[in-house]
């Protein structure tokens, strides 16, 4: 059994790891509640205990009790219907009592009928996790959900080991929470924990030699809701955690142990990789080759039964089925690389919101794999359609990896504003009548070119009505366009998107009038930045990148216009963010060029980090308010 069986998978208060969890490769998104909103959870912990019983081998047995209290009428909505995960083929889930408990102390038991199992509940993963739902009666402000479970892990992911860990959330309160653990001889466990109290405990009468007793307790009362951008709970928060690994070169042995058998290469998979690299001109021309090739036709579809959460198909399996999850991706890019003479390696890594590894293994933070390449330093994510061989999807960058070939840890490389980076030209023509007319060339690199080819990849074969309208829309403006076709799948030539639109009027020519430098169908990368706001009071550690935005524009004015003034030069520094504007008339054509440059030397920031922002967006939007005067 996992102890993930008993995560709460609508809420993340309990986000737990354990031996069972798979690497389903997920990019996980939260919501945010308004900073300046007077903030209540929908629920608080009353209490929860977690015991476990740990055989020699791995296997083991969890109780759980817990007691959930619904504090707000979005709960009763939210947590009504409580959610435990399990693996049907490793392990048995059973509900041994679940009720709800009414504010004036009548109990109201689930009926049977109304715990139901049912898949997991990820449309892109085919697999043996289960949900046992449980769907409580009566549920009100005050009530309280209590359930009692017993799971039994009848297969250990790792043979022989156990980890598991409990990050916990400050945006809920935990009256009572209480993990005891026992286990067998023969299992070592480290043990990590920060604001929680306990540890081991001494051998009672009749324990065997070698014999393991634990017990940890954590109380928080404050709470605080959840902040834009926000890191992983387990870069910041208070946690318990245990592993039977030694290290993360133990950790990582353990998972090669069973994913480099899976990467043999196959004549099939020899004459596919000697085809693709025919005429190659160096060894990065052949990884390129094989790359492309995986990326473009490997399509991403999780499918596995057990443990094949941490455990890959066959290369041989995936080239002949052309679909499998990133672990599948890495297996057959690994044997086609190995059929041309070219060593890699997975590593493990965390592509959402955790930037650093806990310090010692568990299953948290990992949910992803991708591949690394030693002898040209080079790290790809093949599952990543549209990201060329040389870049990474941002949720990779600047992460700790476990390299499984050498058990080494590394680091993905970090953004950088060389690097990641739009670089927009815009040529507008402002007619007689006070329309305008213009076209727009938009280089794309790093981060955004990613974004943008899976964006417009989306859009083939579409009207591209909706895609002007939600365009324009952005900044008030409205009129026509088109979007210049364009290749998103063919990684090999540098991005760039293209466009030509006609807005409708924006200034009343002739006369005296105003206006501000229209966007139109361009990137508008400063002005969308410009809108963004920093929490009142920022208390958690956040994602930041390094990055460019270039925007170069030219306004052609007509015989009618008569320029009577046009906005100031800027330049502006504050910490590491900088933007300058200059603004230059010649004859009848405006030049406008804008350039916002973040110099980050790191991917998390903090309080002091909004500081300069805050400065900088004042700046940006009184700059982006600047108007031309018309006569």
């Amino acid at each position: 059994m996992t102890p993930e069986a008993f995560e709460l998978k609508k809420k993340d208060s309990m986000k737990q790891a354990a031996s069972g969890a798979a690497l389903i490769c997920l990019l996980w998104l939260g919501g945010l509640v308004p900073a300046a909103a007077q903030y209540v959870p929908t629920f608080t912990v009353v209490r929860n205990v977690d015991s476990f019983h740990v055989l020699q081998n791995g296997e083991f047995t969890h109780l759980l009790e817990r007691d959930l209290r619904i504090d707000t009428q979005q709960g009763v909505g939210q947590e009504g219907e409580q959610q435990l995960s399990f693996n049907s083929k490793l392990e048995t889930l059973e509900i041994l009592e679940a009720y709800t408990l009414q504010a004036d102390g009548t109990r109201v038991d689930v009926p049977e009928d109304k715990i139901v199992t049912k898949d997991g509940d990820d449309a892109a993963v085919y697999s043996d996790d289960k949900l046992r739902v449980i769907i409580y009666p009566k549920v009100e402000v005050g009530s309280r959900l209590v359930v009692k479970a017993r799971a039994v892990q009848l297969t250990p992911v790792f043979p022989g080991h156990f980890v598991w860990s409990h990050y916990f959330s400050p945006h809920y309160a935990y009256k009572e929470l209480i993990l005891n653990l026992t286990h067998e001889p023969g299992i070592n466990l480290r043990v990590s924990t920060e604001g929680a109290q306990g540890g081991k405990l001494p051998a009672q009468p009749g324990d065997a030699p070698g014999m393991g007793r634990y017990s940890f307790s954590f109380r928080q009362t404050q709470t605080h809701p959840k902040e834009a951008n926000q890191v992983a709970f387990s870069d910041f928060a208070p946690h318990i955690a245990l592993s039977s690994f030694a290290s993360y070169a133990d950790y990582a042995q353990a998972y090669q142990a069973r994913a480099k058998p899976m990467a043999a290469v196959t004549p099939q998979i020899a004459k596919l990789a000697q085809d693709l690299t025919a005429g190659a001109t160096d060894e990065r021309d052949k990884v390129r080759r094989l790359y492309n090739w995986v990326s473009r036709n490997i399509r991403y579809v999780a499918v596995y039964a057990g443990a094949g959460g941490w455990v890959p198909h066959s290369a041989a399996s995936v080239l002949e089925n052309l679909y499998g999850d990133c672990k599948d991706h890495v297996t057959l890019l690994e044997a086609l690389l190995e059929a041309v003479g070219i060593a890699s390696s997975p590593a493990l890594i965390n592509s959402s919101d955790a930037n650093r590894l806990p310090p010692i293994p568990t299953d948290e933070p990992f949910n992803h794999v991708i591949s690394y390449l030693p002898s040209l330093d080079l790290y790809l994510d093949s599952t990543s359609q549209f990201t060329p061989m040389g870049r990474l999807p941002a949720g990779d960058l600047d992460k700790p990896v476990v390299l499984t070939a050498t058990g080494t840890l590394g680091r993905t490389p970090a953004t950088h504003a060389e690097r990641d980076y739009t670089h927009t030209q815009t040529a507008l023509r402002l007619l007689e009548d006070g329309r305008i007319s213009g076209s727009s060339s938009a280089r794309m690199d790093g981060i955004f070119e990613a974004a943008s080819r899976a964006s417009h990849f989306s859009y083939q074969g579409r009207d591209q009505a909706e895609w002007v309208n939600q365009t324009l829309s952005r900044f008030s403006e409205s009129g026509s366009g088109e979007n210049k076709p364009n290749r998103p799948l063919d990684l090999d030539t540098p991005w760039v998107v293209e466009t030509v639109f006609e807005l409708d009027a924006l200034v009343n020519l002739p006369g005296p009038s105003a206006m501000t430098i229209p966007v139109g169908l361009a990137p508008g990368r400063i002005k969308s930045g410009a809108k963004k706001q920093t929490p009142l009071a920022r208390r958690f550690p956040y994602e930041c990148s390094a990055l460019r935005h270039t925007e170069l524009t030219t306004l052609e004015l007509p015989g009618n216009a008569q320029v009577e003034r046009i906005p100031s030069n800027v330049q502006f520094q504050s910490g590491p963010l900088s933007y300058t504007a200059s603004y230059l008339l010649e004859g009848s054509v405006l030049k406008i060029s804008r350039d916002y440059t973040a110099r980050h030397t790191k991917s998390v920031c903090n309080s002091q980090d909004d500081v300069h922002w805050s400065a900088m967006r004042e700046v940006l939007q009184r700059d982006l308010r600047g108007q031309v005067f018309f006569k």
